[in-house]
C-alpha cells in the first residue's frame, strides 16, 4: 500500500444525491472507489456522514447518533440522500468495509471524513437525533460569525451550528470519531474544518474557543492513537483548514500548534466554495518543515475562479501547478464532480493530469484573480466575507494613484523553454473592466514590458452578474500577448494598471473585476529562428 499519496480523491458524499435510488453496492463500490481505477490517485478520502449534520451513513451503535428522516423531503437532493441512505443500511453487506478492502487491493490507503460543524439547512441536508433532542446545544443568537445560511423560505434563522463550548458537544463528536474509526480498517481520519468555520462556540468565548478547539484535537488525536496500538498500525489525523495562517488565527484554529505539537499528521489548506491560483501554500510548507506533518493543497471547490460554474479543466490545471511549483507533498481534490453534476465527462482527465507536475507540463492553462465565488449566493448579497485567502480583485482604478493597481499573478508554466521549443501557441491575457465609459487612457505592463491598451479586443464581460449587454460599461478587454512571452517569469509576475485619464463627470469608479491570462500549446513543434533577434533561440 502507497504509504503517502501524492494526490487523494476526498469525495464529499455528493454521490448520495446523484445516484438514481435506491443506490447498489455495485454502484457505491464504483462511486467510493471504482471511478479512480487507472488515474492518478492514490488515496481515497470518503465522507461518511450525511450533510447538514454527523449522523453516520453506517450502521452505528452509538447513542443518538441516527438520521431522522423528514416526512416530506424539501428537496429533491434530500429525497435522494434519504432513499439511498436507507438502501445502504440494508445491504447484505457493509458497503463501506467493501468499499475499503477495494481501495486496499488496488494498494490505496482509505480515509473517512466528518465535517466537523456542518449546517446545510434542511434543503440540503439532515439532522441527528442528537441535534433535534437538544436544540439548546445550538448557538443560536449567541454565535459570534456575521453570515448565516436561510431558511427554505428566505428568513435567516439564528444559527444552526453546534456550541462547541458545551462538554457534551464536544463528547459527542469525539465519540463519533472512536465509533468509525473503531468500526473500519481505515488508514486516517480527516475533519473538515470549512463547513462552516467560524461558528464553533459563542462570541463571548472567541477568547478561549480556539485552546478549547486544540484541546479537542489532542484528544482525538489520543483516541487514533490508542486504536492504532491495537489494530497494530497508526491511523493518520488530518484537517481542512482555510487557505492562509491568518485565515486560520480568525476562524480560531490553532494550525501552527496541531502541527508543531505533532497533533495532525496531514494539514490542508484549502480554497472556500472557489478556485484559486494564488493560495500561499508555501507558508504552511515552511510551517511543517521541521514537523512530520504532509502539506497537501485544495485548489478548487467545484466552483470558480470568478463566475466560471464548474471551474474550467485549465483553471484547475494551473492552480494545481502553482501548488506543486509550492513544494507541497501532494493534491487534495474536493468536491470534483463535474462529470455528475454539469455532465462534463470530459473534465475526469484532469484525474490523471494534476496528480503530478510532470503529467501537467504543455497542457494548456488559465491563471485567473477573481473575487470570491461565495456572493453569488443569496446568503452573502452585501456581506463581506473572508474566503479562506486574500482576493486581489475586484479592486478600483483612480486618476489620482499615480502608482496605479498591480496584481500578482504566480504562473506555474516554464513559457521561455516552451518558446524555445516551439511548443508555446499563444498566450493571452484579459481584463474585465467595469463602469467602462470609453474616453480612458490607461497604461498596462507586464513585468515592466508596455502592452499597448488601444490594441485590446473589447466585449461583453461574462463575468460581472447582470450583464446582457454592456450598457453599463462592463467589457472584457483580449490582448495577445504572445509576442511579450519573453517577459512572462515562472513563478509571480506582476501586471500593473495605471488609469492616467478619465472623465471627472461621472460617479461610479473605474473597476478592474477580473484577471485571466491563458497559456496555450501545440502538440508539433512549429517555428523558425529569427534572423535579426534571438527570440527563437533556444535558452544557453
Amino acid at each position: 500500500m502507497t504509504a503517502t499519496p501524492r494526490f487523494y480523491e476526498h469525495n464529499d458524499g455528493n454521490f448520495m444525491v446523484v445516484a438514481a435510488p435506491p443506490i447498489t453496492l455495485e454502484r457505491f463500490l464504483f462511486e467510493t472507489v471504482g471511478w479512480l481505477t487507472g488515474t492518478q490517485v492514490d488515496g481515497i478520502i470518503c465522507h461518511m456522514f450525511t450533510f447538514g449534520d454527523v449522523a453516520p451513513m453506517y450502521r452505528s451503535e452509538t447513542a443518538d447518533t441516527k438520521v431522522v428522516f423528514p416526512e416530506r423531503a424539501l428537496s429533491v437532493n434530500v429525497w435522494k440522500q434519504m432513499k439511498n441512505i436507507e438502501a445502504i443500511l440494508s445491504f447484505d453487506r457493509d458497503p463501506w468495509a467493501a468499499a475499503i478492502e477495494m481501495a486496499h487491493g488496488q494498494g490505496k490507503p482509505f480515509w473517512g471524513a466528518m465535517r466537523f460543524n456542518d449546517a446545510h439547512p434542511l434543503d440540503y441536508g439532515m439532522r441527528s437525533t442528537f441535534c433535534l433532542a437538544h436544540p439548546e446545544y445550538r448557538l443560536g443568537d449567541r454565535c459570534g460569525g456575521p453570515i448565516h445560511g436561510p431558511n427554505p423560505d428566505g428568513s435567516i434563522p439564528d444559527c444552526l451550528h453546534l456550541d462547541f463550548s458545551i462538554p457534551e458537544v464536544r463528547a459527542h463528536r469525539l465519540a463519533l470519531v472512536e465509533d468509525v474509526c473503531g468500526c473500519y480498517d481505515l488508514d486516517g481520519f480527516e475533519w473538515d474544518f470549512t463547513r462552516d468555520f467560524g461558528h464553533n462556540y459563542p462570541g463571548d468565548k472567541a477568547a478561549e474557543g480556539p485552546g478549547m478547539i486544540t484541546e479537542m484535537m489532542r484528544e482525538a488525536r489520543a483516541i487514533l492513537d490508542r486504536i492504532g496500538q491495537q489494530r497494530g498500525r497508526p491511523i493518520e489525523l488530518g484537517v481542512r483548514v482555510p487557505g492562509t495562517p491568518e485565515c486560520c488565527a480568525t476562524m480560531g484554529i490553532e494550525i501552527e500548534q496541531w502541527i508543531s505539537d505533532r497533533i495532525i499528521d496531514v494539514a490542508t489548506p484549502t480554497v472556500y466554495y472557489d478556485t484559486t491560483c494564488e493560495l500561499p501554500y508555501d507558508r504552511f510548507v515552511d510551517m511543517a518543515r521541521d514537523s512530520t506533518c504532509r502539506v497537501y493543497a485544495s485548489v478548487t471547490e467545484g466552483v470558480g475562479p470568478g463566475r466560471f460554474r464548474p471551474p474550467p479543466k485549465e483553471a484547475v490545471r494551473g492552480a494545481a501547478l502553482n501548488a506543486w511549483r509550492q513544494d507541497v507533498d501532494g493534491i487534495n481534490l474536493f468536491n470534483f464532480h463535474h462529470h455528475e453534476i454539469a455532465n462534463r465527462s470530459e473534465d475526469m482527465a484532469l484525474l490523471g493530469e494534476i496528480g503530478d507536475p510532470v503529467t501537467l507540463a504543455g497542457k494548456d492553462k488559465l491563471y485567473m484573480v477573481a473575487g470570491t465565488a461565495v456572493p453569488c449566493q443569496s446568503r452573502f448579497f452585501g456581506l463581506p466575507y473572508d474566503t479562506a485567502h486574500h482576493h486581489q480583485l475586484p479592486a478600483d482604478l483612480a486618476v489620482e494613484d499615480a502608482a496605479g493597481l498591480r496584481i500578482r499573478l504566480p504562473v506555474g508554466d516554464d513559457v521561455q523553454t516552451a518558446r524555445a521549443d516551439r511548443l508555446l501557441d499563444s498566450i493571452t491575457l484579459i481584463l474585465d473592466l467595469v463602469e467602462v465609459t470609453g474616453d480612458e487612457e490607461i497604461a498596462l505592463r507586464i513585468n515592466g514590458a508596455s502592452i499597448p491598451f488601444d490594441e485590446g479586443r473589447f466585449d461583453v464581460s461574462d463575468q460581472y452578474p447582470w450583464n446582457w449587454n454592456g450598457q453599463r460599461g462592463h467589457f472584457s478587454v483580449t490582448f495577445d500577448v504572445t509576442r511579450f512571452s519573453e517577459h512572462l517569469v515562472q513563478g509571480d509576475n506582476e501586471i500593473d494598471l495605471v488609469l492616467k485619464d478619465r472623465p471627472t463627470d461621472i460617479h461610479n469608479p473605474l473597476v478592474l473585476y477580473a484577471l485571466r491570462l491563458w497559456i496555450r500549446y501545440r502538440g508539433v513543434p512549429m517555428g523558425c529562428r529569427d534572423a535579426e533577434s534571438r527570440l527563437g533561440a533556444r535558452p544557453n
